[in-house]
């Protein structure tokens, strides 16, 4: 609300403003009493415009003309707002997934142990804002949940064995794959960011498209070829990924994808088919990391 009210108020100050009536709309229209309905429009005069920014400033403390935001979380705005469900983002939308492949996270300059002998787990579910630092210096973005616990077992080809494993996240699992981008916006310049996914056209997306990722770790180049031609690969669901090879396709006609990266997009492109994570772990697949970009690329 307080985002829609912000754009409002700043459109055009000293004239009347014009909105398709919407559910937001009129939550404002009906909690703030500023504006009215014609023609199945929300209509704002000027003088409207400036009643509503002073009645949110006498009630937030916030003023929506300027670049100041309303706190993202429930818990900030619950300080000084009687409806902590006007914050920015919805609750447990900054959740995430932490895992080491030697079981000790090492964050905020402190080391907390994971992976006790008695129960398997796929690591430490975490708020990104409570991350101040990370002294890991690699960082293992992982696609698949059922991949996470593996990360202290699974023997892998990494720069170092005290790697930070970060889920990507999902709908449903309670980790979310816009606080791991968050993350890696926030910590991923100084380090190795590598992105491991499955050997598909949305998992090679991924990786061209995470902030500061280098490598892709996956099948080895040599053996990607016999591996999509496998009885182990799945062309099931490939075309509902067309958007995502599309995509891939045209950084490769650029010339700006490293030659290991363009030639799996382009042998995948014509085998029509995908191995997941899963299996390169169920079956001993070898692995390697390729590099994703020809040159140096955020």
């Amino acid at each position: 609300m307080f985002q829609w009210i912000s754009a409002l108020v700043r459109d055009k100050p000293n004239q009347d403003s014009k909105r398709r009536i919407s559910p937001l709309g009129q939550q404002v229209l009906a909690h703030y009493g500023c504006g009215y309905v014609r023609n199945n429009c929300l209509i704002f005069s000027a003088e409207d415009k400036r009643r509503l920014r002073q009645r949110v400033k006498d009630e937030m403390g916030l003023d929506p003309f300027i670049t100041e935001q309303l706190p993202a979380e429930r818990l900030e705005i619950a300080k000084f707002h009687p409806n902590e469900k006007l914050a920015a983002k919805p609750a447990g939308h900054d959740h995430l997934l932490l895992n080491s492949a030697d079981g000790v996270l090492r964050i905020n300059g402190v080391q907390i142990p994971l992976h006790p002998q008695s129960i398997a787990s796929a690591g430490l579910l975490c708020l990104n804002a409570s991350l101040r630092t990370v002294e890991h210096q690699t960082i293992v973005v992982v696609e698949n949940l059922a991949i996470m616990s593996l990360c202290h077992n699974w023997q892998l080809p990494l720069p170092d064995n005290h790697a930070l494993w970060v889920y990507r996240g999902d709908y449903k699992s309670g980790a979310k794959a816009q606080a791991c981008r968050d993350f890696i916006k926030r910590f991923g310049a100084d380090k190795t960011v590598i992105v491991f996914s499955d050997m598909d056209p949305k998992g090679l997306e991924i990786a061209a498209t995470l902030p500061f990722a280098k490598f892709w770790l996956g099948p080895k180049a040599d053996s990607c070829q016999p591996l999509l031609n496998s009885r182990y690969a799945s062309r099931m669901g490939f075309d509902t990924q067309s958007d995502a090879l599309g995509y891939l396709l045209r950084q490769a006609d650029s010339n700006l994808l490293s030659e290991p990266f363009k030639n799996l997009v382009s042998v995948m492109r014509d085998e029509r088919s995908s191995l997941r994570q899963e299996h390169t772990y169920s079956h001993n697949v070898p692995l390697e990391l390729i590099p994703i970009w020809l040159h140096d690329h955020c």
